[in-house]
């Protein structure tokens, strides 16, 4: 674990050095590894689409940009849902449909913005990566600076995932007010 970057770089959009003082780290920042910041008003909004997945798996994209080479920050702005992916109790499948929807409505409502990760619910399995979403993510999310985030929402309970030393392993936030 490391400080927190004494200051952002300045690329960042609709993000100040003042967010960062007082955004919340929650859990451990690794050396090395992107700094994840979440806008807590999208937070809000997976967690609470994520209650749709108490039964079966629902999940979506995180859309925002990437700054800076070390370390990188991921800042998440955005989340859109996977709407027609096929979901079962313990499988969540984004078919050709869901990358195209997902890249279609990314042109129209977030221009600019990048891919930064995705997300998808364990209901009842806790906060892990499968075999399987470890597949998803090193074959579709494979840069250093894309993540996954996992919300069971039976146990309430949610984690984000990132690169670190060549594997996918758990990590910690930084969580921004608006």
């Amino acid at each position: 674990m490391h400080p927190l970057p004494m200051s952002l770089p300045a690329e960042l959009r609709n993000f100040s050095q003042a967010d960062l003082d007082r955004a919340k780290a929650i859990g451990a920042i690794y050396r090395g590894a992107a700094v994840i910041v979440v806008h807590e008003a999208v937070l809000d909004e997976i967690i609470e689409y994520s209650e749709q997945g108490r039964r079966c798996e629902v999940g979506g994209f995180l859309l925002g940009g990437v700054y800076n080479d070390d370390p990188p920050f991921t800042v998440i702005r955005h989340f859109h849902p996977a709407l027609q992916a096929v979901s079962g109790a313990a499988s969540l499948t984004f078919t050709h449909d869901v990358w195209a929807d997902l890249h279609r409505q990314a042109e129209q409502k977030y221009p600019g913005e990048t891919v930064v990760g995705w997300h998808h619910t364990h209901p009842g399995f806790g906060v892990f990566l499968s075999g399987y979403d470890l597949f998803i993510h090193r074959n579709f999310f494979p840069e250093i600076w894309q993540v996954a985030m996992v919300v069971d929402p039976r146990r309430q309970e949610f984690g984000f995932f990132q690169w670190r030393e060549g594997e996918v392993k758990d990590c910690g936030f930084l969580c921004a007010k608006a």
